[in-house]
């Protein structure tokens, strides 16, 4: 048998110690800002894109300025449906940066009432 402080067992100096192996929870969505701009870049970055392409294709067959406002009239419901969820990751987002900024409003009411908690 080997004693709790040899090297060669990784497991027995952690059963001496009496310490238990927790699970690692998972890595919650980054927060703040950059995090939200990010996601709203990604999906301007595809709605525009999905209007140059439209307008590309319509071009052909009518003219360049009737075209460009054809398309970014189609694209407004190809967009809802093809790009589901780069919206859903920006609705999350702003979900996000909503509630920290309401928890820091509530802080900041707490703190000029008197309140605190410690």
């Amino acid at each position: 048998m080997n004693p709790p402080d040899d090297p060669a067992d990784p497991v027995a100096p952690a059963v001496a110690a009496g310490a238990v192996e927790e699970p690692v929870p998972p890595e919650p969505m980054p927060a703040g800002p950059s995090h939200l701009a990010r996601q709203l870049v990604v999906y301007t970055v595809l709605r525009l894109s999905l209007v140059i392409a439209l307008t590309a294709v319509l071009a052909f067959f009518m003219p360049l300025i009737v075209a460009l406002l054809f398309a970014i009239i189609v694209q407004l419901p190809l967009a809802w449906l093809l790009f589901s969820g780069p919206r859903t990751r920006v609705n999350e987002a702003m979900a996000q940066a909503s509630a920290r900024r309401r928890a820091e409003r509530a802080r900041l009411q707490s703190a000029l009432s008197g309140e605190t908690d410690s």
